[in-house]
């Protein structure tokens, strides 16, 4: 509605103060009219005294004397003379409630409970006007008015001044509402807009707006409130900058912390056992550090949230699979106890996928599995590949106790993790990196018996 908005409550208001003030000036302007009401009669009495009494025999006298109390409401004139009263016209009424009003004394304001009296009365009574006389010899000149035709005048004149205040009400309040809605109303309106805007979307940066020009307050809150929105869609990228950094950071520790730990455990073995197996744990000791070399390049140069870009190359997926179950064993199967493994790929089976990003999906998949088997009267973990589509989808299989429900609401969600000591981050960095090679990650099952995770990559190679 218009009465709930600023502008029409300020058109409202403002007709309301007006209409008040004229409230207010209307009380003595009324006491004004009756006291000039009055002495206009008297004033016309004495000038029809002198015109009869001038002019001895006039003609005409009887006629404007008709005319004279017609137009006035005059009932009676007459002049006192030495205590006596002598007519000139009309005659004396029989009503004894009769108002003697004295012109004689001057008053700077009028008296308004007068007034009041008068524009409230009944219809009876009479008014008697005393006044200076017009002609020589006289004492007084006396008029006496029915109180009704001055309640009548008065209410006429209320009437008047009631429409010219509300004529002047209204426009005066149009013209305040013109002024003070171009000055405060719309530029409220404006930022109101803006702040709702704002609100919905405080990252959406807007398109180029001119900076206010005014010097008053108004001015200044547009100009503060766009200097506010540019600190915060600041603050915002910051933000945003920040917490991506910490996600890389933190995916890039994960891994990093995965691998050196690794390292660490063949390296140790390497250095206590002096079996013939030695040649093949120092190849891999090579491999693992190579991979520990790429990620803290990886940090030096992370300037920007973006993972590397993958490198595909056709790869043997049965081998990278079992290396990586190998190393999750070697790294987590030493506390959780012996991990049975079987690795139902074929040999023949290839994709299409870079092999770091690959391996360390598959790390993350088995090092949770066995983490999750540690309470597991049965530890077997298997695999399994299937061609679909010319994508190989590869299933994890565990014997572990499933997942409870709250970890599947939040299963692919950073920091989100179960389990005791964990980042959160295995699952998250594992499908990023097969939807970065063209596959996907998902939970095909859990149950107290298991739970089944697929993996798809693009197929390099048909299976012979």
């Amino acid at each position: 509605m218009f009465t709930r908005k600023l502008s029409g409550k300020l058109l409202l208001i403002t007709m309301a103060f007006v209409m008040v003030a004229e409230a207010l000036i209307f009380i003595p302007s009324a006491a004004m009219f009756r006291q000039s009401w009055l002495q206009e009669r008297a004033v016309s009495a004495g000038l029809l005294t002198l015109a009869i009494e001038g002019v001895p025999n006039f003609s005409g006298g009887e006629m404007l004397s008709e005319q004279f109390m017609k137009d006035t409401s005059v009932s009676m004139v007459a002049q006192k003379r030495a205590g006596m009263s002598q007519l000139i016209l009309g005659m004396p009424p029989i009503s004894t409630d009769i108002i003697v009003v004295d012109l004689r004394k001057t008053r700077r304001l009028p008296l308004f409970r007068d007034t009041f009296r008068d524009f409230f009365s009944g219809d009876g009574g009479y008014i008697r006007i005393l006044s200076d006389p017009t002609v020589s010899g006289v004492d007084a000149l006396e008029v006496l008015v029915p109180r009704r035709a001055l309640q009548m005048a008065l209410q006429d004149y209320c009437q008047r001044v009631l429409l010219w205040s509300l004529f002047i009400s209204l426009l005066t309040g149009i013209m305040v509402y013109a002024a003070l809605s171009s000055i405060i109303v719309r530029p409220v309106e404006k930022l109101v807009k803006g702040v709702s805007v704002f609100r919905a979307d405080p990252r959406k940066r807007p398109g180029p707006s001119r900076l206010s020009t005014r010097r008053d307050e108004i001015g200044q809150l547009e100009r503060e409130f766009v200097d506010m929105k540019l600190g915060v869609r600041q603050a915002f990228v910051q933000q945003e900058r920040l917490a991506t950094l910490g996600m890389a950071m933190a995916k890039i520790n994960h891994d990093l912390r995965n691998v050196l730990t690794s390292t660490q455990l063949i390296s140790d073995r390497l250095a206590a056992d002096k079996d013939k197996r030695i040649s093949s744990m120092g190849e891999r000791l090579v491999r693992a550090v190579g991979r520990g070399v790429k990620l803290c390049e990886a940090t030096l140069k992370f300037s920007q949230s973006v993972e590397e870009r993958p490198e595909p190359r056709k790869l043997q997926l049965a081998t990278l699979v079992g290396e990586a179950a190998g190393d999750a064993m070697v790294e987590t199967g030493v506390e959780t106890g012996r991990v049975s493994f079987t690795n139902h790929i074929a040999r023949t089976t290839k994709i299409t996928a870079d092999p770091d990003h690959t391996y360390r999906i598959f790390y993350n998949l088995f090092s949770n599995a066995v983490q999750a088997m540690q309470g597991s009267p049965q530890k077997n973990l298997s695999v399994k590949a299937q061609i679909i589509d010319n994508k190989v989808s590869v299933r994890i299989i565990d014997t572990g106790p499933g997942l409870p429900k709250k970890a599947q609401d939040n299963l692919f969600k950073a920091f989100t993790s179960a389990a005791k000591g964990g980042t959160g981050l295995g699952l998250t960095i594992a499908r990023e990196l097969a939807r970065a090679q063209g596959g996907n990650l998902m939970l095909e099952s859990t149950s107290d018996a298991g739970a089944v995770f697929v993996v798809n990559l693009p197929l390099a190679g048909k299976k012979a």
